[in-house]
């Protein structure tokens, strides 16, 4: 029996390169796009403007990409400690600590497009992963890697949260997946686990009041009373995924070694700042550069104003 071009993607995604799963869907994301211009009409991009202007290319795909009749979405678990909850006094959230896997993962997905290529050449495509304009999350929702949890992010039954989205849009008709019937029911331990009162009760994020954005794409350092509601978080936060029962500790670690501590900037960069054994120089290929140098300040104060406290 031959095997479908969307069968040797799959195999090849998963199998050789390394995903935990590849699905497929058309590009459109339908009626979450309403649900973002109204997030960014009530000002909740802050200081992250670039996502303005990704609106008509999240709405019309193929700006990006003439011809586009597909979206290949695949994920990757980032998982890389078995503790629970981070009790560090400056936080990294798990995300960051590894190599940027914005560079990884695009890394990953290039060599998928080399082989649909293989395959067809007459197929073309545009990789992408979140700093991209592509509503990532709407699509992996619609291709059925999981659904859509109270705190915003994609969540799969079996991996939890932990995993980071990668997107190829082709030109090629991918058959199509079908969405996951799933959901958080009654559980917000997420909402009434956020100590910014970020997440609201109707599936959406206040952005401004989210302390990943406070630590790292606002422009302006923090205050004394965020620094104190940060409660230890200095760049990004887990709080809303800690205390999600999908990530429980069943959950394998990741397999992509890039992603390990050891491979990054680890989980005490911030502690070893302080002490004066680490330069405050961000390594290469961090993902802690998004802050660039202008969240210094910030860190300062935080590492100053977190460390006064631990003494007292």
């Amino acid at each position: 029996m031959e095997v479908s071009l969307t069968d040797s993607v799959y195999h090849f995604a998963t199998e050789t390169v390394g995903f935990d799963d590849c699905r497929f869907t058309d590009p459109s994301v339908g009626g979450a796009i309403d649900s973002y211009k109204e997030w960014l009409k009530d000002g909740n991009c802050g200081d992250m403007h670039y996502l303005e202007r990704h609106l008509k290319f999240k709405e019309n795909p193929a700006l990006l990409l003439k011809d586009v009749k597909s979206a290949i979405v695949l994920t990757k678990n980032y998982k890389n400690t078995r503790a629970r909850h981070l009790t560090g006094r400056f936080k990294i959230a798990r995300y960051a600590v590894g190599r940027d896997y914005h560079i990884v993962v695009l890394n990953r997905l290039k060599k998928i497009e080399s082989f649909i290529k293989k395959e067809d050449p007459g197929v073309t495509c545009y990789c992408g992963v979140d700093t991209r304009p592509i509503a990532e999350r709407s699509l992996a929702i619609k291709a059925g890697i999981g659904f859509l949890g109270k705190n915003t992010m994609v969540i799969k039954p079996g991996m939890g949260s932990y995993f980071f989205i990668g997107v190829i849009l082709t030109t090629y008709p991918f058959k199509k997946d079908k969405p996951l019937a799933w959901d958080c029911g009654q559980c917000r331990l997420c909402i009434d686990a956020c100590p910014t009162q970020a997440i609201s009760e109707n599936y959406s994020l206040r952005t401004t009041q989210c302390i990943s954005y406070q630590t790292i794409e606002r422009k302006s350092p923090l205050t004394e009373e965020e620094i104190s509601k940060a409660a230890g978080w200095t760049f990004g936060c887990d709080i809303c995924q800690e205390v999600c029962p999908y990530n429980h500790e069943k959950i394998p670690l990741t397999d992509w070694g890039e992603f390990l501590p050891e491979a990054g900037v680890g989980f005490d960069f911030f502690e070893q700042i302080l002490k004066g054994s680490r330069e405050r120089k961000i390594p290469k290929e961090s993902a802690l550069h998004r802050s660039k140098n202008r969240l210094f300040p910030s860190w300062d104060r935080a590492l100053e104003t977190l460390s006064r406290r631990k003494q007292s």
